[in-house]
Order: C-alpha cells, then structure tokens, then sequence
C-alpha cells in the first residue's frame, strides 16, 4: 500500500467513531458472529470451529470491527494497519472495554515486524484488496505468517460489480470488466476473480471454498452497500434489497475465499 492511501486513511480516521460506527460495534457485542457475512461466517466456523485461544491476525483492520468480533469470540487477535491513526482509534475503543488485544502497524504486503508461521486464521474484510498494488506478495506475507494448516478467510468487493455504476434505476455500464488499471488517488485497484485466485493458489495456498455472496439486510457490513446510514436505511424500508426497485441487488456484492496453509509442502 502506498503513502497516499496511509495519509488518506489517517485523515479519514480523524472522523473517530461514527454513529454508524458506534451501532455496528453495539451490535458485535450482542452477537460477535455479526461482525461477518453469514457466508464469511460459515468459512470461518469450518476453518476454525473453535476460535477460543486460537491467534487471529487481520491485516488492513480499517474500522476493527472483525477484530473485535474476533476478540469477542474467544481468539488472541492482532489487528494490523499501516495508517496507524486508525490503530490509535481501536486501540481506544479496546481499552475502553477492557479488550486485550495487539495493534501493529504494517503493510499488508509485506507484514513487516509480524512473525512467521504463527497464526491460525488470517482474515482480511471488505475493501483490503482494491489497496494492494501487488496481490501475489500479499499472499506469500500471509502464507509466511500462517502455521501450517493455517487458514486464510476473506470476503470483499466483488469484482462483477466493477464495471457498473448502480446509482440509477438501471445499470450503466462505466468500465470494462478487463480494465485492471488503477483508479482514483491515491490509487486503487480493480482486480478480476482470476488475478485474486491466481494469486493466491500462485502464494501456494489451497482452496477450500469460495462464495458468491449477496448482501443481507441483516448484515452489519450490508447497510453501507446501498446505503450511507442505518437510518438512511430505515426510512427506505430496505427496499434497496430488492432487485426488481434496484438493479445493483441483482450482482454479487461480495466473493468470498476460504483457504489454506497445507501442512505439508
């Protein structure tokens, strides 16, 4: 990850903890399994059935919400970030419930300062991968981590999404699927289901499941997918679920992977 999207991160992190934020966090307390996409959820159960004890790393831990769930559940969580602002602001919010858990800061491609062959589950969570400039060192640093028979879970955007922009009442289409370039600034990255599963069986993981997941108007991590608030979502009475009144529910919102450290190689 570059320097832009460090110092972009820290800014954003100087908004500290939304309304949106301080929900989604209460709502963890009550049930730490809903900090994950049921899907996600269910990968996570099967590579890990008992997280109690077990060491947890999330990489590019943003707003820490799976980290906490993480916490939550039983796990020795290490949450790790490079903008370090966004650390600070977890870090708070731990002590302030008593939570023991490790924040370090470090980029994701390279996990730099992080021990090898360490954790049991790894897991990164919606918008890691449009940051990484370079996926197959990403998974190797992952790889190097993990202890064999480690498992690596994540969910993000999917990338049949990219093409589109759903902000009206039909899909129009802005890119073309193949276009990997960047975008933005400070740059992101727009990669295609095969650059992510190339790239991770190519950092010698085995896969173990994949999913096409829709977003539920259950989940935590949904509501941002249509809407900007709980609220905003609320007033419309969810109806943004419904692909017959919104084109966009008609795509895949998430992929998500679950996959392994063989423990022989």
């Amino acid at each position: 990850m570059n320097e832009s999207a460090r110092q972009s991160w820290n800014q954003w992190a100087e908004t500290c903890l939304t309304e949106n934020d301080r929900i989604s966090l209460e709502l963890i307390q009550e049930d730490p399994r809903r900090a994950f996409p049921r899907d996600v959820w269910d990968m996570v159960t099967a590579a890990t059935p008992d997280l109690r004890g077990k060491r947890v790393l999330v990489p590019s831990s943003g707003d820490n919400l799976a980290a906490f769930g993480f916490h939550l559940l039983g796990a020795k969580v290490t949450s790790a970030d490079l903008a370090e602002k966004q650390l600070e602001n977890a870090a708070r919010i731990a002590d302030a419930h008593g939570w023991d858990m490790e924040f370090r800061q470090a980029d994701s491609m390279t996990l730099d300062g992080l021990p090898d062959g360490t954790y049991d589950l790894i897991h990164t969570s919606n918008g890691a991968h449009v940051w990484i400039s370079d996926l197959g060192q990403m998974y190797h640093s992952f790889h190097r981590a993990l202890r064999p028979g480690g498992a690596y879970v994540f969910f993000d955007t999917h990338p049949f999404n990219r093409p589109f922009d759903d902000h009206g009442k039909r899909l129009k289409v802005v890119r073309p699927y193949a276009a990997t370039q960047p975008f933005h600034d400070p740059p992101e990255y727009p990669w295609r289901v095969e650059d992510i599963l190339r790239a991770l069986l190519g950092a010698g993981f085995a896969l173990r499941d994949y999913r096409d997941i829709q977003s539920g108007p259950d989940d935590i991590m949904a509501f941002g997918w249509f809407y900007r608030s709980y609220a905003q979502r609320e007033q419309d009475r969810r109806a943004k679920y419904d692909w017959i009144k919104n084109p966009g529910a008609a795509l895949p919102s998430w992929m998500g992977v679950s996959a392994r450290k063989e423990k022989t190689e």
